[in-house]
């Protein structure tokens, strides 16, 4: 198999108030590649978001090693952590986080708008095609209230592919969809990782998702119970 594009080793997290100290994830060991797509399941409160977060360099483990592309970036800076995530993730949220005065091509290219920053024509022209190959060329310069809740959540993932990400992480994507809209998303997913080859995380309590994933890694109470690919007993 070849080398994972991000590797999780011993991660531990805890949260403190000063007085009480709550373990969130525990010794959670995993690997994630490229061409797959992987869906970590748990229930509410079982560290599903803090581990995107850590994925994602947004959190740092307390303990453990995070390895992207072979590099530990476990302790790295938060200017380079904010780079390496710009070049290397895309996010997609619960809730779509469009911006409503924005028509939804600048929607798009918001994240290389701020500060008057002149965005490159290149870029202009990915978005644009990006809109196309996920059915919302039409709606370009239209504004976000044009767009219906399915539509919405696809316009985030093109936002997510803008840069190219090689690892695309998801935070329960279809929990505000009905189902022929879930369906929609979790086809567009699956072929992101299976055709464009590139590594697709997405955390999730909904049963619907399950067979959509090449690999399904069960967490609960911040442990992972079972790993498809591992053959873990639960």
């Amino acid at each position: 198999m070849a080398e994972p594009i991000l590797k999780l080793e011993s991660i531990t997290r805890t949260f403190s108030d000063g007085r009480f100290v709550q373990r969130v994830l525990r010794d959670v060991n995993l690997a994630f590649f490229t061409g797959e797509l992987t869906i970590i399941a748990g229930p509410s409160g079982s560290g599903k978001t803090t581990l995107l977060s850590i994925m994602g360099l947004i959190l740092q483990p307390t303990e453990g090693r995070v390895s992207l592309r072979g590099r530990d970036v476990t302790d790295v800076a938060e200017e380079e952590a904010a780079t390496l995530r710009l070049h290397n993730f895309g996010f997609v949220f619960q809730t779509p986080t469009e911006i409503p005065a924005l028509p939804v091509i600048e929607n798009v290219l918001v994240a290389h708008g701020v500060q008057g920053a002149k965005i490159p024509a290149a870029l202009r022209a990915r978005a644009g095609e990006l809109l196309e190959q996920f059915g919302l060329a039409d709606y370009a310069h239209s504004l976000p209230r044009a767009l219906s809740t399915g539509q919405k959540q696809r316009l985030a993932i093109v936002r997510a592919l803008l840069n190219d990400p090689g690892l695309l992480l998801c935070d329960e994507p279809t929990s505000a969809l009905d189902a022929e809209n879930s369906e929609v998303v979790l086809e567009t997913l699956r072929s992101l990782a299976h055709e464009e080859s590139r590594g697709v995380v997405l955390v999730t309590h909904d049963p619907r998702v399950m067979p959509y994933g090449d690999r399904v890694v069960e967490l609960e109470h911040g442990t992972v119970t079972a790993d498809s690919r591992e053959g873990k007993p639960s």
